[in-house]
């Protein structure tokens, strides 16, 4: 089956005049302009180098990051190197990049594939083209706290901020003399930094004291500082602070995906008046170009939802997924099974009949997983294959016991299962569109994150010290770098979420308007719609001028197979997934990459396969743990609502019983 139709490529006259645009932008840029939003401008080598040391010595935070990005404007989540071959910039290579010129963490130097300097981690990774509306990631920043991490820092303020990188014993601060002070964190910071997510102390042999930036009582304005320096497909909308244990990947409980598509390409116009105002007598009615639209026959992209919601059910449980994802040698993974906690097909609410959203709800998705499953239920929506595909794409020989019992409930007879064919290779078929996906939220324990707008206190901050109190209103004022000051005040968390609405929302108006200018240009064309014979009209006769050069002469059956965002391929033929070819089994395709393109990876990876197990020791640590406190939670919230059950049931019983009360006195009198 052919792939998913791609957008032409741009003629040399339009890359011409894009060039042009570009240039006359540049020149706005550099004679100070900008347009209706300033625009990110090159950073400067000031703001690109190593940290200065009064910033290098300030205390490190580990934080949560929430932050919401268009897929399409940008090529993937995950940084790539610079000479990659990438036709738009990585979401990850944005944000790192105004951490960078925020003075936030170091440069990223040699550190790229180690955390990138400072304890990186995303929650999940997303393919060019796929968009989410909550990703979260964690890292070390710079905090402008005296003691962000609650681990017991003191600033010398008489001592105007110097301190020794010492060598006493963790947590001890041995005071030299006046003005000079031990801080063992800022060695903590650099290690975290280091990708190592514990606060051990490093001890450092440097005796030379080290100016800090003076402590504020308010913390950096992360989120607007950052938003400010990024494009407006990337936004920041909330940061939080977390443990040192914390795991952006780990610690995550599961992933929700959404998937929106039409069910149909005519419905949206056939609902719709589309009147052209009060002077035209048929305003409100449906015209005569929407019945002609409505007898055109679309075929199987006209989608039976019916069809797809009794598919989508089948995934729910502990499944192999390997028919339903893409094999990806350099993982090497063993194993398929995933976990699929809910999926459902439903009405987008508001947005007309026609539009659905799929709601994938899991632990862990494989790669290209969703974009897989969305592929097959097309198919069973366009009534090319029928709802138990699912199953037979679920039956391997690495099938698990939730497989084997709901494909019992729903097979007449155990004979047949034992005699179904096993799909351990993978059918060839396309993955769906990836504009229509989008990563919608992210589950974590309620106990792990405190998510906030901007720089407001929350009751659950430290209190500052009496010596930093003392300081608030007096002292030089440190402008490093023009980006902070000691007197620096919170914003209030109203102003910076209308703030933050406002230019979220010009970005939607924008895409709002335009989409309805376009359905207006669609609805245009289909006024154009043939008229169609009814069913009890007898068939023309050819004439001369209908068969001519065969013009007019309707082409052989042809099979529309949909793929998502409106695109589709035709066949002449429909061959089953069950009847096309196969392709290699997946342990055949990891040994033939690791004999190959991946044999010096393979190599690497084996020098340090003991360092590697143990940090994934860790890490399936932290995701245990995750995982039982969710479940104490869980049972918690459980018994909370069968005690406000039980209360609302008395409280019901004892409305009865006065209202029985009173109509028996109501009887007496």
């Amino acid at each position: 089956m052919s792939a998913p139709r791609q957008p032409p490529l741009p003629t040399r006259a339009q890359l011409v005049h894009n060039i042009e645009l570009l240039q006359q932008q540049l020149a706005k840029l550099d004679a100070g302009g900008g347009g209706r939003r300033s625009k990110k401008t090159a950073a400067s080598p000031s703001k690109t180098g190593p940290l200065p040391p009064s910033l290098a010595a300030c205390p490190k935070r580990h934080i949560a990051i929430k932050f919401a990005y268009d897929g399409w404007a940008h090529s993937g989540l995950a940084w790539q190197p610079p000479s990659g071959n990438t036709p738009f910039t990585t979401v990850e290579a944005e944000i790192l990049d105004a951490l960078v010129q925020n003075r936030l963490i170091e440069p990223l130097g040699e550190n790229v594939y180690d955390g990138f300097g400072c304890g990186f981690e995303r929650c999940g990774r997303t393919d060019a083209g796929v968009s989410s509306s909550a990703q979260v990631i964690n890292l070390w920043v710079r905090s402008d706290l005296e003691d962000p991490m609650g681990i017991g820092l003191k600033y010398d303020f008489k001592g105007k901020g110097k301190q020794l990188d010492g060598g006493e014993e963790e947590g001890e601060k041995a005071v030299k003399k006046e003005g000079e002070v031990v801080d063992e964190e800022s060695d903590r910071g650099r290690q975290a930094e280091s990708g190592d997510g514990d606060l051990k102390a490093v001890r450092s042999r440097s005796t030379s004291p080290v100016r800090r930036k003076r402590p504020s009582p308010v913390e950096i304005p992360y989120v607007t500082i950052l938003n400010k320096s990024l494009p407006p497909t990337i936004r920041i909308l909330a940061w939080s602070p977390v443990s040192p244990t914390f795991s952006s990947r780990y610690s995550c409980i599961w992933r929700h995906y959404k998937y929106f598509f039409s069910t149909s390409p005519s419905a949206p116009f056939l609902r719709n008046t589309f009147d052209f105002g009060s002077s035209y007598f048929d305003s409100g009615k449906q015209a005569e170009w929407q019945r002609r639209l409505s007898r055109t026959d679309f075929q199987e992209l006209e989608l039976d939802v019916s069809l797809m919601q009794d598919a989508v059910k089948r995934l729910v449980g502990e499944h192999d997924f390997r028919n339903l994802c893409k094999i990806d040698p350099p993982k090497q993974l063993t194993s398929h099974v995933r976990t699929v906690i809910s999926a459902s097909i439903d009405p987008v609410e508001g947005e007309g009949d026609d539009l659905f959203v799929l709601n994938l709800r899991g632990s862990a998705f494989l790669y290209n997983q969703v974009r897989h499953i969305l592929a097959v239920l097309f198919l069973v929506g366009a009534r090319l294959e029928t709802p138990d595909i699912i199953d037979r794409l679920l039956w391997t020989s690495d099938r698990t016991e939730n497989t084997k019992a709901m494909q019992q409930a729903t097979v007449i007879g155990d004979e047949e299962l034992e005699h179904r064919e096993l799909m351990d290779r993978k059918p060839g078929y396309g993955m769906a569109d990836d504009l229509p996906l989008v990563l919608w939220q992210c589950g974590f324990n309620s106990t792990e994150l405190d998510w906030r707008i901007d720089n407001a206190p929350t009751m659950s901050d430290p209190e500052p010290s009496s010596a930093l109190a003392a300081t608030i209103g007096e002292g030089e004022d440190d402008k490093l770098l023009g980006l902070h000051t000691t007197q620096r005040l919170a914003t209030h968390p109203v102003d910076s979420f209308r703030r933050q609405f406002l230019e979220m929302n010009e970005t939607w108006q924008d895409h709002r308007l335009k989409s309805i200018i376009v359905k207006h240009h669609l609805a245009s064309m289909a006024s154009h719609a043939p008229p169609h014979p009814s069913p009890d009209s007898p068939p023309r006769t050819p004439t001369k001028s209908t068969t001519r050069g065969n013009l007019s002469r309707r082409s052989a059956r042809l099979f529309f197979t949909p793929h998502g965002s409106g695109r589709y391929t035709k066949t002449i033929n429909y061959i089953p997934l069950l009847k096309r070819s196969r392709n290699d089994l997946p342990e055949d395709l990891n040994a033939r990459w690791a004999k190959g393109r991946g044999q010096g990876r393979m190599e690497k990876r084996a020098a340090r396969q003991e360092e590697a197990d143990a940090e994934r020791a860790v890490k399936l640590a932290i995701k245990a743990e995750a995982k039982r406190v969710a479940l104490e939670l869980e049972a918690e919230e459980l018994e909370r609502r069968k005690e406000q059950k039980g209360e609302d049931l008395e409280e019901v019983e004892a409305d009865r019983a006065v209202g029985t009360s009173r109509g028996v006195a109501r009887k007496v009198e």
